[in-house]
């Protein structure tokens, strides 16, 4: 999304990707600290504690970079854009309930990660429901924004991010199959919401393409 967002001349085409990696790498960087004893930045390995560093620096750098970026951006006088490829109805629908999901289910996971974590369809560490939430809120604020944005063209580069990010959590299901419990309820929304990004991602990719 970054990638795809820092190839557009026009800020309000690559807009979109802002908002949600800078929540993400926030929320990212407070879980590090607040698991910091987790990390390994004293490990006799040279490649773990090497992954640690860069781990840390990536997330310390990245939101104040990003927030700098902002509004400096957001300072700059100009118009923005009339929408030219309205969203359909009812994949701004779509969009919206994805949204409300990520975000509800991501901040509880976040809050309370030994609570809310019996609600996810795999084990879950403390640190690991704290970056799983910092996940889900990051691409619920995409969605979101998304439905505020209401036109392809604005938020293209999150689109093909969109199939990405279902097509490779299906695949790691595939993958990892006994580690999923598929007795739980939580299981069954997570595969309709990762089915639903895909498809949504699908659809609005071939829209644009048109």
């Amino acid at each position: 999304m970054e990638f795809l967002a820092s190839r557009k001349v026009k800020w309000a085409e690559g807009r979109i990707a802002v908002p949600a990696v800078f929540t993400f790498t926030t929320l990212a960087i407070l879980a590090t600290l607040l698991h910091l004893a987790r990390f390994h930045f004293n490990n006799t390995g040279l490649f773990a504690q090497a992954a640690a560093w860069f781990w840390l620096s990536i997330y310390a750098i990245v939101p104040p970079v990003m927030l700098v970026m902002w509004i400096r951006q957001r300072s700059i006088s100009g118009e923005d854009p009339k929408r030219s490829a309205l969203l359909p109805a009812f994949l701004r629908l779509a969009l919206a309930a994805q949204a409300a999901v990520m975000l509800a289910w991501g901040f509880a996971l976040f809050a309370d990660p030994v609570l809310f974590a019996d609600f996810w369809p795999w084990k879950l560490t403390p640190l690991t429901s704290r970056a799983i939430g910092a996940w889900l809120i990051g691409i619920g604020v995409f969605a979101a924004h998304s439905v505020i944005e209401n036109d392809y063209t604005k938020i293209r580069g999150g689109l093909i991010s969109y199939v990405a990010f279902g097509l490779f959590e299906l695949i790691t299901l595939m993958r990892y199959p006994t580690s999923f419990n598929w007795m739980s309820p939580s299981a069954w929304l997570y595969l309709t919401l990762v089915c639903s990004i895909l498809l949504v991602g699908l659809y609005s990719t071939k829209r644009v393409a048109e």
